[in-house]
């Protein structure tokens, strides 16, 4: 068996060496995250008296709290055309796919530290595997939409070819958060109690269940999150083709993101290992 050492020394002090060796991992990225992709899908059944259902359940449980708040006249919230109901639970559809891809690193590399201290794996292919769990998840939810579309006769339009590239930059976003919360999380156990109440008024702050406000609405639209969840939004319900302001803004910062954290992570590898 081939022994691994890992050094204290900075990575980026032999670059040639760093760089070899992502690509020798990311050769096999693809074949590990397969296995594990259908392992997971198939852990999420057995383990669950309801399966799959549990995709659906938190956030239609959600959509149907605003819903009731929104009939009896608790809140006043408009929703343009679109039936509410429907508005809501394509929005918290959307809201619920960016929070699963930005705790996919932290869940999966926290589920795997075993795995990790004893065997040299990837890290990539973990969170690899768990975030087509999290795309097939989106998958089920957006058919799930649809159905109520057609049921409360919104009209399917050619802006609908958009949602998915709407839909990776707000799961793309989600997860170059995440590589960032996983590197902090694996450090320090306060990480996720934190992210969970953050969330939640990140959540408020969002236009998840209500219109973005004209009064409030250049303060909201400092969320990263609002442009891409409008967006996208938009062009599932409204048929809308043109993105909303700051949509391509956020995007190109979301690559750039992605990219970044993803480099520290690796970075700061062999020190979390260290800490397994």
């Amino acid at each position: 068996m081939k022994e691994t050492i890992y050094s204290s020394r900075a990575s980026l002090h032999a670059p040639r060496a760093f760089l070899r060796q992502v690509r020798e991992d990311a050769r096999v990225v693809y074949h590990i995250s397969g296995q594990l992709f259908v392992r997971n899908l198939k852990v999420q059944v057995r383990q669950s008296l309801l399966g799959y259902a549990w995709m659906l359940l938190p956030p239609l449980a959600v959509a149907l709290v605003w819903v009731l708040l929104g009939r009896a006249r608790v809140l006043n919230i408009e929703s343009g055309p679109v039936p509410y109901p429907v508005f809501v639970l394509a929005g918290v559809f959307l809201w619920q796919g960016f929070v699963e891809a930005l705790n996919c690193p932290l869940q999966q590399l926290s589920a795997s530290k075993a795995t990790l201290a004893k065997v040299r794996v990837p890290h990539e292919a973990f969170v690899a595997a768990g975030m087509g769990v999290v795309g097939f998840n989106c998958l089920v939810r957006l058919l799930v939409l649809l159905g109520a579309m057609l049921w409360a006769g919104v009209p399917f339009t050619s802006a609908l070819a958009l949602v998915p590239l709407g839909l990776a930059a707000l799961l793309g976003l989600g997860l170059a958060l995440g590589w960032l919360v996983a590197l902090l999380g694996l450090l320090y156990a306060d990480i996720p109690n934190a992210l969970a109440v953050g969330l939640n008024l990140w959540f408020l702050v969002t236009p998840v269940v209500y219109v973005l406000p004209a009064q409030y609405g250049r303060l909201l639209s400092l969320n990263p999150v609002t442009p891409l969840l409008t967006t996208t939004r938009s062009w599932l319900l409204a048929g809308t083709v043109a993105p909303g302001p700051g949509f391509w803004l956020v995007a190109a910062l979301t690559g750039l993101a992605l990219g970044t954290n993803w480099l520290a992570y690796r970075l700061a590898q062999p020190h979390l290992i260290a800490r397994f």
